[in-house]
């Protein structure tokens, strides 16, 4: 299991979310880790930082590393990993560059590719050696990790049982859809969906949140999903973030779904508030607002 996902998982449980939650957050991030295993990923891309600039439009296997950094560097989903230099791979090197202090311009250039290149240092790291030290056994009361990031109470309040939409962190008004497409139909149909929405941040105020989403249909109650997006103030200043959902029919036929969402680091000092922060999501097909709570 990669360290990004052993991270998720202890953070995930050493939160007060109530069982039938931690249950559902905990199925979709194991179901993820097995998706990714059995698509055989490799563990690095060898990276030449004298490689040719690269701009949209470029396609081909000197793009397929591009996007296979930025996977490893937590800026895209491997779903989107095709060789095309798109405008979803030129949102992924622009939040980088942001990120790492470059030129914002979306160009794989020589700066670009030297940073790009350097061994990739995980968001979490703050936190991982402690709770790497308590992977082997999580019920061990001798393990001692480091304590999770936390903010004022101003912000926010930690997660308790039950869930008190008071305490979410961002609520969204309105998401709207923007389009989708099939992927596959065998052996389950898979699609990719757009979406974006208009919320509020508490202690930053409102904010756009564009989502791409990866969904499998398993069954007609049941879709996993793993999602990427960006979040960006009224000022600009944005957050990159990847996800993994599992979502079900509600009585009155709404699907609703349950995501455990991890943001990356950032430079913007108004989004500074959920830098490495994991969260979980509760959205609502329909009118109904979706909310996100920070787990501490």
């Amino acid at each position: 299991m990669t360290l990004f996902y052993k991270t998720y998982l202890n953070k995930i449980i050493k939160s007060s979310l109530p069982l039938n939650l931690l249950l559902i957050c905990t199925v979709g991030i194991l179901s993820q880790f097995s998706t990714d295993s059995l698509a055989q990923t490799p563990a690095s891309t060898t990276c030449d930082p004298n490689a040719q600039t690269l701009v949209k439009g470029n396609t081909g296997e000197i793009v397929v590393t591009l996007q296979n950094l930025l996977v490893e560097n937590g800026y895209m989903d491997r779903h989107f990993v095709d060789g095309d230099f798109g405008p979803g791979t030129e949102t992924a090197v622009k939040q980088f560059q942001i990120d790492n202090s470059l030129t914002t311009d979306g160009i794989v250039g020589p700066s670009t590719w030297q940073v790009l290149c350097s061994p990739p240092v995980s968001a979490l790291s703050n936190e991982t050696s402690g709770l790497m030290n308590c992977a082997g056994d999580i019920a061990d009361t001798s393990c001692s990790p480091k304590p999770l990031q936390t903010f004022g109470s101003s912000v926010y309040k930690p997660i308790t049982a039950p869930l008190d939409t008071a305490d979410s962190i961002y609520i969204a008004g309105k998401t709207v859809f923007l389009g989708s497409k099939n992927l596959s139909s065998t052996p389950y149909l898979v699609t990719e969906e757009h979406y974006t929405d208009q919320g509020i941040l508490k202690g930053v105020g409102n904010v756009t949140n564009n989502q791409t989403y990866i969904s499998t249909h398993l069954s007609d109650e049941l879709i996993q999903s793993t999602g990427n997006g960006t979040m960006t103030t009224q000022d600009g200043e944005s957050i990159a973030w990847i996800d993994s959902s599992i979502g079900r029919p509600a009585e009155n036929g709404s699907w609703v779904f349950y995501e455990i969402i991890l943001f990356n680091n950032t430079q913007s000092k108004t989004l500074a508030l959920l830098n490495n922060s994991i969260g979980l999501v509760k959205s609502t097909a329909g009118n109904e607002p979706d909310y996100m709570w920070l787990l501490n």
